[in-house]
């Protein structure tokens, strides 16, 4: 079984040209929605929100987001690394590459830092997967007539030969005791 790397390693391999000595760190992050951004305190929750489950998931369909960015810095250089977050489907995507699931860290984190500031709209998510389709309209009939042509036609045709019957061994029963009284009252 082949292990997927983790997203951030994205970001490792953007600084790959940097020299080995000494640390790369997360030297600035945020998470972003429509209203605000809000900063990420401590190198921690920076390598939390950055460190993804490297589970590949399909697209998800539109929903809100927030964006995310984080700087990698390492003897003078630095690079930015974003990604956007779904958290309706648990879903992120670093620099617009393929989904991953989200971890259970980062979706902690996201809702923290979110608070109140309100997601993206739907309709800005670049990636997402195309929205289902709505549910088919019911099917009129199709010559645009009576929906009970023919079937209603049949159902009273058939009512009305077991109503007739009865009504009709009622007639003669009464007709043939009508005429049995004028005989005997004769």
């Amino acid at each position: 079984m082949q292990r997927r790397l983790i997203p951030a390693a994205v970001a490792a391999l953007a600084l790959a040209a940097a020299p080995a000595a000494g640390a790369k760190e997360i030297s600035n992050a945020e998470v972003c929605g429509a209203n605000g951004c809000a900063g990420v305190s401590g190198e921690a929750d920076r390598l939390a929100l950055m460190t993804g489950s490297g589970k590949s998931i399909a697209a998800p369909p539109e929903a809100p987001y927030y964006e995310a960015s984080a700087v990698y810095s390492h003897g003078g250089q630095s690079k930015t690394v974003g990604f956007v977050a779904v958290p309706r489907h648990r879903a992120v995507s670093y620099e617009g590459g393929p989904w991953y699931e989200i971890t259970p860290a980062q979706s902690a984190l996201i809702s923290k830092l979110a608070g109140d500031r309100q997601p993206f709209p739907a309709a800005g998510l670049t990636g997402a997967a195309p929205a289902p389709d709505p549910k088919p309209a019911p099917v009129a009939a199709s010559d645009g007539g009576n929906l009970l042509w023919p079937e209603g036609v049949l159902l009273a045709l058939a009512l009305g030969v077991f109503l007739i019957r009865p009504l009709r061994a009622a007639a003669r029963t009464a007709t043939l005791a009508s005429r049995r009284r004028a005989r005997a009252a004769r």
